[in-house]
């Protein structure tokens, strides 16, 4: 523990004097509305607007962009192929796994990267879309992988946990709440991850209703909210960079994406501590046959507070 902690301390003395931040594109206001509508929605996002899209197939995430809906986009990685959008690139997991030199490059090109997303779900198995990184791995190598990025101008968006909260997780450490408490509890200092806000993800559970899952997705963001500003003893922004109802295989699955949408988004553009979201994902809310949006896709292209 003690070498972690001199790593992230001896990174935190030798970090260079910062560039001016990266500025968020904006549409023609004035400054005051635009601060204003910083304060009213509680985002940064471009012209205020929260709602993202998440990604693997950029034709997906394409048939997606449409005025006035998102605005942002990741895809769990350094790629950014998604020019529609302000792209938002992502630190997928320890070391190796970062694809660190594709995001300096885009912070030097200053192609629009205000931030960059922190690992996927160390609280995971790899086969299930995690990065398996315990809170201590995770912090021994949070410094060397992120500060970097920070240190060209780009905030930072702390691990990216599930919400399967527990003191026992899949891996044998902790999952959820539970491994980000440990994992910012290590040095006693939460601020040494110069983290400016928190991701986090849900899923439902089979066999409720889409009326019970978005009661259900509200109530553990309402938690997790108090629960990150307790672990970072600040008021933390949230992004919710993953959510869905479950059973995602159902033979209906976009109609009740499209009322689970319908329920949540508008709830989401009403929490002022809600900064950014983006559902899980693209390909499930298009029809690339057509390149239309299918009946979620348009739930989440229209459906807004």
């Amino acid at each position: 523990m003690k070498a972690a902690i001199q790593t992230i301390a001896a990174f935190a003395a030798l970090a260079a004097a910062a560039p001016a931040p990266i500025t968020i594109p904006a549409p023609a206001l004035s400054e005051d509305s635009k601060n204003a509508t910083i304060f009213a929605r509680g985002t940064d996002a471009p012209f205020g607007i929260k709602k993202g899209v998440a990604f693997n197939n950029p034709d997906a995430a394409q048939i997606l962009s449409r005025p006035g809906s998102a605005t942002w986009s990741y895809n769990w990685g350094g790629v950014t192929n998604a020019p529609a959008f302000q792209q938002i690139p992502m630190c997928h997991g320890p070391g190796w796994d970062c694809d660190s030199d594709r995001i300096l490059r885009r912070i030097a090109e200053n192609r629009d990267t205000p931030y960059v997303l922190g690992y996927n779900e160390p609280d995971f198995p790899r086969g299930y879309g995690g990065v398996e990184a315990s809170p201590q791995a995770a912090y021994d190598n949070w410094g060397k992988d992120m500060f970097k990025f920070n240190d060209r101008g780009a905030k930072l968006v702390c691990p990216a946990i599930s919400s399967y909260n527990t003191n026992s997780g899949f891996m044998g450490y902790e999952s959820g709440l539970q491994w980000l408490r440990k994992f910012a509890s290590i040095g006693n200092n939460p601020s040494q991850f110069r983290c400016s806000a928190q991701a986090i993800h849900w899923y439902g559970w089979d066999g409720e209703s889409i009326q019970d899952q978005a009661k259900s997705f509200m109530k553990y963001v309402e938690e997790a909210h108090r629960e990150v500003n307790d672990i970072f003893r600040k008021d933390m922004p949230l992004w919710i960079t993953e959510f869905a109802p479950e059973p995602r295989n159902h033979a209906d699955k976009a109609n009740r994406m499209a009322q689970f949408l319908n329920i949540v988004v508008p709830w989401l553009d009403r929490q002022d501590y809600v900064h950014r979201y983006a559902p899980f994902w693209a390909e499930d809310m298009v029809d690339l046959g057509s390149r239309q949006p299918n009946a979620a896709g348009w739930a989440f292209v229209n459906a807004r507070g």
